[in-house]
C-alpha cells in the first residue's frame, strides 16, 4: 500500500507537470515529510495549486536546471535552502505568488532567466550580482527598496531588465564607468526590454542606452527623471517599438528626429514639462501609419503592464499591447496647431494631446483615423467647429472634447450617440449647439445672423450714431 500510495502522488505530480499549460488549476495535499521517489531535471508547476506553503519535497529536487512556479498559490517566505538546492539552475521562475522575504547575497552562479515578478518579497538588491549568464531579471510588482546596485553594470549579456513596480530610490543606472570603446561586451549592448517605471529613481535619460541597438522596449514612466529627450534615440535604438517615459520631469522640444523611428507604435510622454509644438515630423512615424498587427518578437512579457487609456489605468497582456497604436503627447506645454498631417496615422487606436496650449482647428480629415479608440482633445484652446468626419469613427468608445473654444453644430452619427457621458465630452465649449448640450442650433443660428447683419451695418451710420451718443453725453444730461 505504500508503494501504491508513492506511485500515485508521483503520478499526480507528473500529471500536473504534463498539463500545466492548460492552467488546470489542480490542488495537491502532500504530506511535508514526503520524498519524491524521482530526481527531476525540468519541473514546470504553472497554475498547479502547490501551495499556500513552499513545497518543501522540492528540497531534494538539486539537479533541477528549469524549475516554474508561478501562480502556484504560494503564500510563504521562500525558504534559506531554496537557493542553496537550485545553486546550480539556470531558469528559476516564480512569479505570480504571494512569496515574501528577500533575495540572497549571491545569486545562482549559472542563473540565466530569474523571474520573480509580482510577489511581496522586500529589502535590497544584493549589492553584488555576481550571475554572468543571466539574459533576463525580472523582479517587478515586488516591495523592494534602496538603489539599484552598481554592480548590476557587469551584467553584460542581460537581454531583458525589469525593476518596475518597486519602491527604489536613487539615481538611474547610467553604467558609464564600465564603457569600453568600440566593445559588444558591455552592459545594455544585448538588451531588448528595460523597464524601471513605477520607482523614485531620479536623473537623465540613462547614457548607456546608446549602446542598446536591439532594444525594441523602454518604459521608464513614473519616476522623477529630468533634462532633454536625446536626439540620438533613432540612430543609437533604431528598432524601438515601445517608448513610455510619461509622469517625470523632462523637459525641452520634442525631438525631430523621433520620425526616425519607424518601428515605433507607443509614444507616451504625457505628464512632463515639454514646450514647444508638435512636430510635423511626428506624422511620419511608419508603424503608426498602417493598420497591421506587430510582430511580438523576443521581447513578450508573461506579465500583464499597465496602461492609461480612456481617462483609467487597465492592465493589458504584453500580446494586446502590441496591438495598440498610442500617441499621448497630454499634460505637457506644447502650442500650436495639431499639424495637418496627424490623419495620416490611420493605424492610431489612442491619441491623447489634452492639457496642453494647442490651438487652432481641429483637423477635418481626423475622420481618417478610422482605428482611433479613445480620442482626447480636452483642455486646449482649440476653435472653430468640429469636424463631421468625427462620425466616421465606428470603434470610438471614449471621446472628449471638453474645455476648448469649440462653436457650431455638434456633428451626429450612431458612434457619437452612443457614446457613455454625452454631457462631459462637449461641457467648456459655450459656442457648441444641438444635442447633447442644451443650446438649440436654431436659436444660435438666429443669434450668428444678428452679429453678421451688425457687421453688415454701412460705417458712416455707425459713426452717426457714436457721435449722437458723444454730443448727447456732452450737453443733454437726461439723454
Amino acid at each position: 500500500m505504500a508503494k501504491l500510495a508513492l506511485l500515485i502522488r508521483g503520478t499526480a505530480l507528473l500529471l500536473c507537470l504534463l498539463v500545466f499549460q492548460a492552467a488546470n488549476s489542480l490542488r495537491f495535499a502532500i504530506d511535508k515529510k514526503w520524498i519524491p521517489p524521482f530526481r527531476l531535471k525540468v519541473a514546470r508547476f504553472r497554475s498547479c495549486l502547490l501551495g499556500p506553503n513552499f513545497p518543501e519535497w522540492l528540497k531534494s529536487q538539486s539537479n533541477i536546471e528549469v524549475l516554474v512556479l508561478s501562480n502556484a498559490n504560494l503564500d510563504d517566505i521562500i525558504p534559506d535552502w531554496f537557493w542553496v538546492t537550485f545553486s546550480q539552475a539556470s531558469f528559476l521562475q516564480a512569479s505570480g505568488n504571494k512569496l515574501h522575504g528577500s533575495l540572497p547575497a549571491q545569486l545562482p552562479i549559472n542563473i540565466v532567466r530569474l523571474n520573480l515578478s509580482s510577489n511581496s518579497l522586500s529589502g535590497s538588491l544584493p549589492s553584488e550580482l555576481n550571475a554572468p549568464l543571466l539574459e533576463e531579471l525580472l523582479l517587478a510588482n515586488n516591495q523592494f527598496i534602496g538603489t539599484i546596485p552598481s554592480s548590476i553594470c557587469q551584467l553584460t549579456k542581460l537581454k531583458r531588465l525589469d525593476l518596475s513596480g518597486n519602491q527604489l530610490t536613487g539615481d538611474i543606472m547610467q553604467c558609464q564607468k564600465e564603457l569600453v570603446p568600440n566593445s559588444t561586451d558591455q552592459f545594455g549592448s544585448d538588451m531588448l526590454s528595460l523597464a524601471l517605471n513605477n520607482n523614485d529613481l531620479t536623473g537623465e535619460f540613462p547614457k548607456f542606452l546608446q549602446r542598446s541597438s536591439g532594444l525594441m522596449f523602454l518604459d521608464l514612466s513614473y519616476n522623477r527623471l529630468f533634462g532633454g529627450l536625446p536626439e540620438w534615440l533613432p540612430q543609437k535604438m533604431p528598432h524601438l517599438k515601445i517608448l513610455r517615459v510619461r509622469s517625470n520631469m523632462f523637459s525641452g522640444h520634442i525631438p525631430k528626429s523621433l520620425t526616425s523611428l519607424h518601428g515605433l507604435h507607443y509614444l507616451d510622454i504625457a505628464h512632463n514639462k515639454i514646450t514647444g509644438s508638435i512636430p510635423w515630423s511626428l506624422s511620419n512615424l511608419k508603424a503608426m501609419m498602417t493598420v497591421v498587427s506587430h510582430d511580438t518578437g523576443d521581447y513578450i512579457y508573461e506579465e500583464s503592464i499597465p496602461v492609461i487609456t480612456k481617462d483609467q489605468k487597465r492592465d493589458y497582456t504584453f500580446a494586446i499591447y502590441q496591438l495598440l497604436v498610442v500617441l499621448d503627447l497630454s499634460s505637457n506645454s506644447l502650442a500650436g496647431q495639431i499639424p495637418k498631417e496627424m490623419p495620416l496615422l490611420i493605424g492610431l487606436t489612442n491619441l491623447n494631446l489634452s492639457n496642453n496650449h494647442l490651438t487652432g482647428a481641429i483637423p477635418n480629415k481626423i475622420g481618417d483615423l478610422r482605428q482611433l479608440d479613445s480620442l482626447d482633445l480636452s483642455f486646449n484652446e482649440f476653435s472653430g467647429s468640429i469636424p463631421s468626419s468625427l462620425s466616421a469613427l465606428t470603434y470610438l468608445s471614449h471621446l472628449n472634447l471638453s474645455y476648448n473654444n469649440l462653436s457650431g453644430a455638434i456633428p451626429s452619427g450612431q458612434q457619437l450617440q452612443a457614446l457613455d457621458n454625452q454631457m462631459y465630452i462637449y461641457i467648456g465649449n459655450p459656442g457648441l449647439c444641438g444635442d447633447p448640450v442644451s443650446r438649440n442650433c436654431s436659436t444660435h443660428d438666429a443669434e450668428q445672423s444678428a452679429l453678421e447683419d451688425i457687421d453688415h451695418i454701412p460705417s458712416v451710420y455707425l459713426a452717426m450714431s457714436i457721435g449722437f451718443v458723444v454730443v448727447c453725453g456732452q450737453f443733454s444730461a437726461p439723454c
